[in-house]
């Protein structure tokens, strides 16, 4: 992609004004490399000084500079190729993301190129850093003196028209000839540009009395699992003041369910959103909304370069509050990370940014920061456009405010417009959606969106990137032309310039969002917010939302969205505002551009979002996840923590399962584990993912302290052949894991639905399983078709005299040293077991304890050679939680209540021939038992899950869906019992 004069646009006050980054330059060149046979070169240009800026003192050589070399990947052609089929639909291998640390591998800079740069710079007199683990930046701590000495520029000083002191470098850095090539651009050798905020204020705020608030009494709100509501109090004070819903402000209820049409479902349970932030924000103002909302999202900090040092305050924080609020009123079960760097400079945007994107632990963002384009150091848009190719490649969602100055996108340092045409940035760069604004007509009726366009309080931002462009052929805009539209970029012939933006929501400050901004001693203050800065979070919670849904969940995250909005065409999932345009006139800007129109404009892209048709359209575009059959081997050990260390409280460890114990290197797209957690020190739980994957917010184990709980898991590998298990818990535990078979693209065998049947019940026929006794039941009993090499079956083991452990295998084999059920004296334990037939059709249960236990065998299908259902992993996504009320009524199960599992209506769960889950009671007043069953018949004498009063059990389920895809759960009990469900994966 071509660059272009740097940009950028940012008022905010630095905490180090001395700080700097670097992203693109190198080494100069020194008499060891004077014959050095090819030329040195300038790389990049010089920066753009804001307007108003007054030259002042240079800055002093002993100034400490934080640079960041970013290098060229080792293939550019073949990372935007990749980064365009892995998001368009239709292409090979659309939505076959890399996962977490693939990146540097695949077209991170080559090795010896890193080596040589490394090298360059450390004999120029610097001190670089090891490359990150993008395998594109190399941190450099120099001083100015250094700096002016290796890259052969000087630097000048500024006085800015905000009174900040700045500085630049007066030539674009010289590199030698040798590492020229291997460079794309250095960053942190100014400190002109910083971001500011695009959000805006609208004037009406509410100073809540801490002791009248809800910081002091209980408030009644009305969420319970659904669509969230603002208190009663604060709704009350707004009304007192003249202030009505939905024309002077919005809340999430007349967001969601008026204007953008998003059903609550689950709330956005199990995706993560992370919001950039480049501030402090005060931490009992999201406390008082959660409050008020009777929300309980979890919201965590991520500081980056040590966080912020400005504390929370009336003029700090507000922003990073807006983006929080909005995502916890519009996805509330959604996880919401706050990225934080330490200040606004460039430097600190690219950095969070990149933080971001290589944790790769959200799958959505939020960005509403930027500055004008033109102002923006040239190497620091490189570094970010390449951070945003790896945010694609990951699949990762990224939303931009598109800014809040209309078509003249630049202010100078007071926050005046400035008349030339001009976009933001990070919203031009080409590899994020952006997303401008809207004002809302007749709300209560049928609403009616138009450009947003306050005289005197902004306007959304839009026009076109004089940086970048798109292939017109193959590009995302290709054939997209808004009215108005210049080649300002000079594109060359096959290209055409970035258009911004592509999508709009509302961001008209006088309907604006109710927020609780920030607190005092004395009040919480409740404000109304608009800007582009809450219509990008409004997009990032609302896809959240859908990646969390079913019907996304069986195929993974949406990722990076154009491609897929732009191939849509017109639709009913997109509203097109065809009326107002966004010219600032204050600007001194006397033209007409930009104006809305039918189709595709350069003031709200693509249209606003009715999010339940649109998200409908995007997720049944999604491709399957690959076919696995299963395959068996033999039971085999991976891990005994009771061999070596226990997995501490919150820790992580990883086990290597391709290419071990007859599973091979590659070809594996899911293994089935048998997990034991034994010995917690307090209550927890274990969530088991594939290695290179973020970690999702569903749990394969819960257990509470001193029990010994067991689940057979099945999870996908990472791209190393890994599996990664966190301990959810306050205290370490000791952790099992046996390995039982996997699931491949070669050879295997399919799924046949059966049942539930039972086939052995010790306690009516043929009495306890003595200890260390072994039991057969026969291949007539278990009544497998012909040519049936496994069998799929939940085992209970109760009325336990010891502690002991339960091992299934196979007739006609030795008894392996593995187990498949673990429990203490007492205890009844259930778990789904996977296990092959022996040559007699039969398999053998042996008791491994010292006293007797009670046995019982439920059929729930078959694995054979043909004609059954190929195995599908999902997203682990929550589909029921009773506690909460999602997808069912807020209360617990009653005595022998029955209650439907729907599942994603005509996506392809409801039309599986099985769905893989996990199933969770939690809370049971009694002991009883739980049984899932397809819709369509008649409950079976069979169980899932056992427990004895008080204890939260979990096991893995395999169950056929009904005929109208759904499946039927019932509480075997005599008392209340709570019913969680996360799904895990198809057979189709």
């Amino acid at each position: 992609m071509p660059t272009a004069p740097a940009r950028g646009r940012i008022r905010r006050v630095l905490a180090g004004a001395a700080t700097a980054s670097v992203v693109l330059g190198l080494v100069a060149p020194t008499a060891a490399h004077a014959a050095d046979p090819q030329p040195d070169q300038r790389i990049g240009r010089v920066p753009t000084a804001p307007k108003n800026a007054a030259r002042a003192a240079a800055p002093a050589d002993d100034t400490a500079l934080d640079l960041g070399v970013t290098l060229r990947p080792r293939d550019p052609g073949a990372l935007e190729s990749f980064v365009t089929a892995v998001s368009t639909p239709g292409s090979p291998v659309f939505h076959q993301y890399l996962r977490t640390g693939e990146f540097a591998g695949r077209f991170g800079a080559a090795p010896a190129d890193v080596a040589a740069v490394t090298a360059e710079l450390t004999a120029a007199g610097l001190q670089p850093g090891a490359v990150e683990s993008d395998g594109l930046t190399i941190p450099v701590k120099a001083t100015v003196a250094q700096a002016r000495k290796a890259f052969a520029t000087d630097f000048d000083g500024y006085t800015l028209a905000d009174g900040r002191a700045a500085f630049s470098n007066t030539e674009a850095p010289k590199v030698s000839g040798r590492a020229a090539a291997k460079v794309v651009g250095i960053t942190g050798l100014n400190t002109l540009a910083t971001a500011e905020s695009m959000s805006r204020p609208a004037g009406k705020e509410i100073a809540q009395p801490k002791q009248a608030s809800a910081t002091e009494r209980q408030l009644k709100p009305n969420y319970v699992g659904g669509q969230p509501f603002v208190c009663s109090d604060i709704k009350d004070q707004l009304t007192a003041n003249g202030l009505r819903p939905m024309i002077d402000y919005n809340t999430p209820d007349t967001l969601t369910i008026n204007t953008y049409q998003q059903a609550f479902g689950n709330g956005g349970a199990g995706a993560t959103v992370a919001i950039m932030s480049l501030e402090e924000f005060d931490d009992q103002a999201i406390a008082g909304y959660q409050r008020c909302l009777g929300t309980s999202t979890n919201v965590s900090r991520v500081k980056v370069d040590g966080g912020p040092t400005v504390p929370a305050g009336k003029d700090v924080g507000v922003e990073t509050a807006l983006d929080i609020e909005t995502v916890i009123g519009v996805a509330p079960n959604a996880d919401v990370l706050v990225y934080q760097g330490a200040d606004a400079s460039t430097r600190e945007l690219t950095a969070t940014l990149r933080r971001i994107v290589t944790d790769n632990r959200a799958q959505t963002v939020s960005i509403s920061w930027g500055m004008c384009e033109q102002y923006v150091d040239p190497a620091a848009l490189q570094a970010q456009n390449l951070i945003l190719q790896q945010a694609a490649a990951q699949g990762q969602s990224v939303f931009a405010a598109s800014g809040d100055s209309g078509s003249t996108g630049c202010t100078d340092n007071n926050g005046a417009p400035l008349p030339g045409l001009a976009t933001d940035s990070p919203a031009s760069l080409p590899y994020l959606t952006a997303v401008g604004g809207t004002t809302v007509s007749d709300p209560y009726n049928t609403p009616i969106e138009s450009v947003w366009n306050t005289p005197g309080g902004g306007a959304s931002g839009g026009g076109v990137s004089a940086t970048w462009s798109l292939d017109s052929a193959t590009g995302y805009q290709a054939g997209v032309s808004g009215p108005g539209y210049a080649n300002l970029c000079n594109a060359p012939a096959g290209r055409t310039c970035r258009q911004v933006p592509d999508v709009s929501a509302l961001a008209d400050p006088k309907q604006g969002y109710l927020i609780l901004g920030y607190t005092d001693p004395q009040y919480l203050h409740w404000m109304i917010i608009g800007g582009t800065s809450f219509s990008a979070p409004l997009w990032a919670a609302m896809t959240a939302h859908a990646n969390a849904d079913p019907k996304c969940a069986a195929a993974g995250p949406l990722g990076f969205l154009n491609p897929q909005l732009y191939k849509l065409g017109s639709t009913p999932g997109l509203y097109d505002p065809t009326t107002g345009n966004n010219v600032v006139s204050a600007s001194g800007y006397t033209g007409s551009l930009y104006q809305a129109g039918p189709g595709y404009d350069l003031a709200t892209g693509l249209g606003t979002p009715r999010a339940d048709k649109l998200f409908a359209q995007l997720c049944a575009n999604l491709p399957a996840s690959p076919a696995g059959k299963f395959n068996a081997v033999a039971p085999t050990r991976l891990l005994d923590t009771r061999n070596g260390a226990a997995l501490a409280a919150y820790g992580e460890t990883a086990v290597q399962v391709s290419g071990t114990a007859g599973i091979p290197a590659s070809g594996v797209t899911s293994v089935v584990l048998n997990v034991t957690v034994t010995d917690p020190a307090t209550d927890g739980h274990l969530t088991v993912y594939p290695s290179g994957g973020a970690r999702p917010g569903t749990s394969n184990l819960n257990w509470t302290a001193g029990r010994t709980v067991p689940n057979l898991v099945t999870v996908p590998v990472g791209p190393d052949g890994k599996v990664r298990f966190y301990n959810g818990a306050w205290g370490q535990t000791q952790l099992i894991v046996d390995v039982q078979g996997y699931y491949g693209t070669a050879g295997g065998s399919t799924y046949l639905p059966s049942g539930p049947t039972r086939v052995l019940d010790t306690r009516t026929s043929g009495g306890a399983l003595a200890a260390y006794a072994t039991r057969t039941v026969p291949g007539s009993q278990l009544g497998a078709p012909s040519g049936t090499k496994a069998v799929v079956l939940n085992v209970t083991a109760t009325d336990t005299r010891t502690d002991g452990h339960l091992t299934v295998y196979p007739s006609g084999t030795t008894l392996p040293s593995t187990s498949n059920l673990n429990w203490t004296a007492g205890r009844t334990v259930a778990n789904q077991v996977i296990v092959p037939l022996g040559p007699d059709n039969s398999i053998k249960i042996n008791n491994g304890s010292w006293g007797s236990a009670q046995v019982v065998v439920d059929v729930f299908g078959f694995l054979g050679a043909n004609g059954g259902a190929s195995f599908h992993s999902t997203t682990p996504q929550r589909l029921f939680d009773s506690r909460i009320g999602q997808a069912t009524n807020s209360w617990p199960f009653g005595a022998n209540e029955i209650r439907v599992l729907k599942l994603d209506g005509d996506g392809r769960l409801a039309k599986a021939k099985a769905v893989v889950l996990n199933v969770t009671v939690t809370n049971p007043r009694e002991d009883g038992h739980l049984t899932l069953y397809p819709s369509g018949q008649s409950a079976p004498d069979t169980s899932n899950l056992n427990w004895s009063a008080g204890q939260t059990v979990p096991n893995m389920v395999t169950v056929p869906v009904g005929p109208d895809g759904t499946v039927m759960i019932k509480n075997g009990s005599w008392s209340f019992t709570d019913v969680l469900v996360d799904v895990f994966g198809y057979y189709s």
